[in-house]
């Protein structure tokens, strides 16, 4: 239980006024009394301040640069190692032990502590892994990582926590700044060994804390089968703490500046974690979405080696879909705020996981080679199954259109070939769409047909509309053709996000993913269909573009609706889903209720409308027109 009593490290504003997106200066109150005070919120690289010192980095001149690609100044030698001989320098010197500052120590050692004081840490993980299809870390790790952790706790001498936590804080400190090395024939059980035990390494610890913040994002104040609150606020405040722990990892990984995809996983976490606190516009979310396209790049996890003597054929996969799905969180992060990509996909070695069981990957011999016989020719398994990397292949063949439309969506200038362009990147969408498994294709399932994942699947076909979305929209901007096209994609998509709230009793513990998906499908939808009926109610007919008006008012009030409710006051897209619901009720009363509007300006309404609603990224919208009336500024 999480309880005062219990004395579990505070991690504490240093006044009310503190932004709970930079979480200010905090200091730890333990039952050792009250550690100097500590600045986790200064940039990242330089690492927790103490005593007003700057930690240098942990990384030693002997660190490996990590992945050098063919321009690099190593290219020409490597790609002729088969026809030189290198003589080995037997005077080079083993790495040598680290030496850690005591007050970075004693930073780690409250971090340790607060863990070890989480006993509900283990529910926590657990319920994230059943409720979660996309988890970027595979169970049989985060097991590994909790049963290594609660091995060495329980080894600890309760009476005397300080120096023992002092110790294994160093230790995993010098681990941190070593590379994770890997090679062929390394079986699942020394995988794991490299960074639990007495390997143990900030990138895996920093994994508990994204994992138990996520799981307390949706977890319901009042659930006892996870934590019981001693007061009102404890989740809240647990939340924090765990959201600044997972900070203090990410920055003594920082410093040791080791590469890998332990550390890929750690910042995939977090950047979620941060969208489900601070929003998907969070600027926050948006910086550490950088330094986890750093990693991908640095630990040569977007290309595939030519030489796989490093690595075994389970942690190919893993590292395939770690990759995966960081590719696609930069496009789904890039199409929400309107921002160029940050992995770029004509530099990436574009393969997919194949459609394998994590347990089938790690047993080898007969039982692998079974599952690899039941692949198709696309690497699909043909059991109709879904395994954990099922989902990520398909959001990642996606992605790889998504980005090339939006390097139509937000070029500069109109691309040359246009037409011809979206025509490729739409035939090429919808056959890999047609292409999927009809188990990963919610419009070939029964629309009540309510399973575990069934939102995952509805995912799947809204990024796949969406991206026809965006190209039709960008037709659109360019030929003026095809409305009537975009609306009917339009109509498609605010039905399926409408009839998501159906589903929200069963599912009310992802109250918080409902708003992501209202704004990202939801209001664009719902715009390019509003407009089209102001126009229409300002122009008369006949019209190129029919729609069905009572059908069209009756689902737009519904989603308006749900705007209302969709995010509670102090989630991240609270905001943006109050501004929302709002303006489209303002653009609505207009549609029902039509204003007088002067002949001559009749002919400009659509291209008025469309010209301040920028749908590359609606949070730049601007309302403030003469088409609607003068209401009082939003306050939350």
């Amino acid at each position: 239980m999480y309880r005062k009593e219990n004395h579990q490290p505070m991690f504490l504003p240093s006044s009310p006024d503190d932004p709970p997106e930079s979480f200010g200066p905090y200091r730890f109150e333990c039952k050792f009394g009250v550690v100097e005070k500590v600045d986790y919120a200064s940039s990242p690289g330089s690492g927790p301040l103490h005593g007003g010192r700057l930690y240098a980095p942990l990384e030693p001149p002997s660190a490996l640069p990590g992945y050098m690609g063919s321009t690099s100044f190593t290219a020409v030698l490597a790609e002729h190692r088969n026809e030189i001989t290198f003589e080995q320098d037997e005077n080079v010197e083993s790495c040598p032990v680290l030496v850690v500052e005591p007050d970075r120590v004693q930073s780690g050692a409250e971090v340790l502590l607060f863990l070890y004081n989480l006993k509900d840490r283990r529910k926590l993980v657990d319920k994230f892994q059943v409720r979660s299809w996309n988890m970027v870390v595979p169970k049989m790790i985060m097991d590994a990582i909790m049963d290594s952790i609660d091995e060495i706790f329980s080894g600890f001498n309760a009476n005397d926590l300080m120096p023992q936590l002092q110790s294994l804080a160093t230790q995993i400190f010098q681990n941190s700044s070593r590379a994770l090395t890997t090679h062929q024939s390394m079986t699942i059980k020394e995988y794991c060994a490299s960074f639990t035990g007495r390997n143990f390494r900030w990138e895996a610890l920093g994994n508990i804390f994204t994992l138990c913040g996520q799981q307390l994002v949706i977890t319901p104040e009042n659930d006892p089968a996870v934590i019981e609150w001693d007061d009102p606020g404890g989740k809240d405040r647990l939340l924090e703490q765990v959201t600044v722990a997972s900070t203090i990892c990410l920055n003594f990984c920082d410093q040791a500046s080791a590469a890998n995809e332990m550390l890929a996983c750690l910042q995939y976490n977090d950047v979620m974690l941060r969208t489900q606190l601070y929003g998907d516009s969070s600027y926050q979310a948006w910086r550490r979405l950088g330094d986890l396209t750093a990693t991908i790049y640095a630990a040569g996890l977007h290309v595939e080696s030519e030489n796989s003597d490093d690595c075994p054929f389970f942690l190919r996969q893993w590292r395939r879909c770690c990759f995966t799905s960081a590719f696609y969180m930069d496009k789904t992060m890039a199409t929400f705020v309107g921002r160029p990509p940050l992995l770029n996909y004509r530099y990436c070695t574009l393969t997919p996981p194949l459609d394998l069981s994590d347990e089938a990957l790690v047993e080898g011999g007969e039982v692998l080679d079974q599952a690899m016989s039941e692949l198709d020719s696309a690497g699909w398994s043909t059991k109709g199954i879904r395994h954990r990397m099922s989902t990520g292949r398909i959001r990642f063949q996606l992605s790889v259109f998504r980005e090339r439309t939006l390097e139509i969506a937000l070029a500069s200038h109109e691309p040359r070939d246009l037409i011809q362009k979206c025509n490729e990147i739409r035939e090429g969408v919808r056959a890999v769409w047609e292409s999927t498994p009809d188990h990963l294709r919610y419009d070939r399932r029964l629309r009540d047909d309510f399973h575990h994942g069934w939102l995952t699947i509805v995912y799947l076909y809204l990024n796949y509309l969406y991206t026809c979305f965006l190209l039709q929209r960008a037709l659109i901007k360019h030929t003026n053709t095809g409305q009537e096209a975009l609306c009917d994609i339009s109509r498609q998509v605010l039905g399926i996000v409408n009839s998501i709230t159906t589903m929200r009793n069963p599912m009310v513990d992802l109250d918080r993913h409902y708003s992501w998906i209202a704004l990202t499908y939801g209001v664009p939808s719902s715009g390019v269909l509003l407009l089209e009926l102001l126009h229409q109610s300002h122009k008369p007919g006949p019209h190129n573009v029919v729609l069905p008006r009572a059908e069209l008012v009756r689902n737009l009030s519904v989603f308006i609706s749900m705007l209302s409710w969709i995010a509670r006051p102090g989630q991240g897209n609270y905001r943006e889903c109050k501004e929302a619901e709002k303006n489209l009720s303002r653009i609505l009363d207009q549609v029902l209720d039509p204003q007088p509007v002067h002949p001559e300006m009749v002919h400009d309404v659509t291209s008025e409308l469309s010209s301040f609603l920028n749908w590359s990224n609606y949070n730049s919208w601007d309302f403030s027109s003469e088409y609607f009336p003068v209401a009082n500024s939003f306050v939350p």
